[in-house]
């Protein structure tokens, strides 16, 4: 999975918290060109920095004035082609999004777009549909909380994919009433540049260029892949500076998150967030239409961070306490970051072309330190503690929306919450009604519903909230001490093993079922296409299985079957985790010593599985050579193990 920078604000509420004395440290550097230039210079001179960077491009503005606007390291590393800022293209994936969203207050400045009206106005020809009988607005779409059930693109790229097409083919459904519920959604950031294309008369990308690209002189920008970007675009790399092939966008034009762009064009751009919409003689947008974009409109707490129009508010890092508004990318080989100080009018660009190390958070770290460092109040815990019996509310499991194989754990102590997650063990304080805070000061809030349940999480995970999950029913073949009963009961909560009377435990798992129990918790967008298994067609499991044909994840029989009822061996599960993993995940190879060897189609998967620990009790550790039985048949008990331990080594 890709990261995404983290960083946030909290506010408390005073009635509730201890009142502290304010910390004023003002800076006494200035942010102007000598100084940050020379900042910049030696930030990328670090070794720590340096060792991570192939390329960067820079960018601050200020009070109407360009700062920097510089490029750091390579654009190819092979050939030794330094990073150029006026020419060297870089994707910037997610901070699209930003300019999706100044395409519809466009046409909400021009009267052409209602943001409250339901968005089936705009799409005759596209019926959305809708389970809530609440209607879905372009707000809705703005602020991430569409309620989608399928809110990711997971198309390979391949031939050209029209935005038309693309939008028609993977429509979802609003199954959650919409805003309501935060979950990251590109679907919702494409079905905007539809809009945009529809109202407009226009394609979505020849919209940008004429109302945002060439008001504002981004000559260099564009939303379109072609032979033009593939020259000037910087060759992007791996977590150890493997180049990665080039690949296209999906669909051509991608509102979501296809845009190419260079340091001089986003420095105007810069230019005209900061200064009320205007660059020049040139105006993309009204003063107050910034605001608006840029206001906090959902969060799970209203002291809680949260999203403003494509804007994210929701990172856990400080900014030292100031108001920073911002929206990260991530692609393959390609990670941005646009940051915006409204209050100072200052505005930060960084784009870095591998998936080495975390550079945006360390340079926004620093940066922050030296120009606006810590004010204002700190956080107090609320007192007297609450006792282990006030806090039992909020205990159970919860299941992050987005992507389901992430979860927490939450369990009431005296005083204080303990949090289990693929991020480590954290203790939560309370700090306000529903607010809590860990030993970082990370903020963590809840939502209740109505009758005052608890419903949703925020914390660590940026990009979703999760959902409080109920316990499971137990089956009566699995008591709650069973040796494999804490792999298979979290599976149950999380959906992916369906509940009934008995589990069969001892019993073979068959290939179907396999993919069955694995693919609920991968985020994938299940394929709606025709089985290509001749004999998988009436398998309940047949829309999991053909999704993982289409990755590349299983491969079946030459004469195109599946054998979907037969026993799964346990280096077949081995490998289809470990083609899971690597995909999903961009696992790397483990080496392990095996002492029965696995099939040579099958090593690789095993010896993951066993460098992971991804087993249950079937499995001893060994400091020698490790007996997995390869060539045995995985049963239920042992397939939920090992879905289970995926899950635990997530990141």
């Amino acid at each position: 999975m890709m990261g995404f920078l983290l960083a946030a604000v909290l506010l408390l509420p005073s009635s509730v918290i201890a009142a502290a004395e304010p910390q004023q440290n003002p800076s006494s550097i200035k942010l102007e060109k000598s100084d940050v230039t020379a900042f910049a210079n030696d930030f990328f001179r670090q070794r720590e920095i340096k060792d991570q960077l192939a390329g960067a491009i820079l960018v601050i503005v200020k009070d109407g004035e360009i700062l920097l606007n510089k490029g750091y390291g390579y654009a190819d590393i092979a050939d030794k082609k330094p990073v150029d800022p006026e020419h060297t293209l870089f994707r910037i994936a997610s901070v699209s999004k930003l300019f999706t969203a100044v395409g519809i207050m466009q046409l909400k400045e021009a009267g052409k777009v209602d943001l409250d009206k339901d968005i089936q106005a705009y799409l005759p020809d596209l019926p959305i549909p809708n389970q809530t009988g609440s209607p879905l607005t372009i707000k809705h779409l703005m602020t991430h909380t569409s309620g989608f059930d399928l809110t990711d693109n997971t198309i390979n790229p391949g031939t050209s994919y029209s935005l038309e097409r693309f939008v028609k083919d993977t429509v979802p459904t609003v199954v959650q009433k919409p805003g309501k519920v935060f979950r990251y959604d590109n679907y919702a950031f494409s079905l905007q540049g539809y809009i945009i294309q529809e109202i407009s008369g226009q394609p979505f990308q020849d919209y940008m260029s004429r109302n945002v690209f060439e008001p504002l002189a981004m000559n260099s920008s564009t939303f379109m892949y072609g032979e033009k970007v593939k020259l000037a675009l910087a060759t992007s790399y791996d977590n150890t500076f493997g180049e990665i092939e080039p690949y296209g966008n999906v669909p051509d034009s991608a509102p979501e998150g296809g845009m190419f762009t260079t340091g001089a064009d986003m420095a105007r751009f810069l230019l005209a967030m900061t200064s009320g919409g205007k660059w020049g003689n040139a105006r993309i947008l009204n003063e107050s239409s910034i605001q608006e974009m840029e206001n906090k409109s959902v969060a799970i707490h209203p002291d809680m961070p949260g999203v403003g129009y494509a804007f994210e508010f929701n990172y856990p890092q400080f900014y030292n306490g100031h108001t920073v508004v911002e929206k990260g990318g991530d692609l393959a080989g390609f990670h941005s970051n646009l940051s915006l100080l409204p209050d100072q009018n200052t505005g930060i660009f960084l784009a870095l072309n591998s998936d080495k190390g975390n550079l945006r958070a360390a340079f926004l770290e620093q940066f922050m330190d030296r120009y606006f460092p810590q004010t204002g109040n700190d956080a107090a815990f609320v007192t007297p503690a609450p006792t282990k019996e006030e806090l039992k509310r909020f205990e159970g499991l919860y299941r992050h929306l987005r992507t389901p194989a992430l979860r927490s754990s939450v369990t009431a102590m005296d005083g204080a919450l303990r949090v289990e997650d693929t991020y480590g063990t954290h203790t939560l304080r309370q700090t306000g009604d529903l607010l809590f805070q860990d030993e970082a000061g990370m903020p963590a809030g809840f939502q209740l519903d109505d009758n005052g349940n608890v419903l949703y999480f925020s914390y660590n995970f940026t990009d979703s909230w999760s959902e409080k999950l109920q316990p499971p029913k137990e089956f009566k073949d699995v008591p709650v001490g069973h040796p494999y009963a804490e792999y298979i009961y979290p599976l149950v909560q999380m959906g992916a093993i369906p509940e009934g009377t008995n589990f069969e435990p001892d019993k073979p798992v068959t290939r179907a079922q396999f993919i069955g129990w694995l693919f609920p918790l991968t985020g994938f967008q299940l394929s709606g296409q025709p089985a290509s298994f001749t004999d998988v067609r009436e398998s309940p499991y047949a829309a999991e299985i053909q999704t993982a044909y289409e990755f590349g994840i299983i491969r079946g029989y030459p004469d195109r079957t599946f054998h979907p009822g037969e026993p799964l061996t346990r280096e077949e599960a081995a490998s289809i985790i470990w083609q899971t993993a690597k995909l999903g995940l961009g696992a790397a190879p483990v080496q392990a010593d095996l002492k029965t060897p696995a099939s040579s189609w099958a090593s690789e998967g095993v010896q993951y599985v066993i460098g992971k620990q991804l087993y249950g009790l079937e499995v001893q550790p060994s400091n020698g050579p490790v007996e997995y039985r390869p060539r045995d048949k995985m049963l239920n008990q042992e397939a939920a193990a090992l879905i289970y331990r995926l899950l635990q080594n997530l990141l």
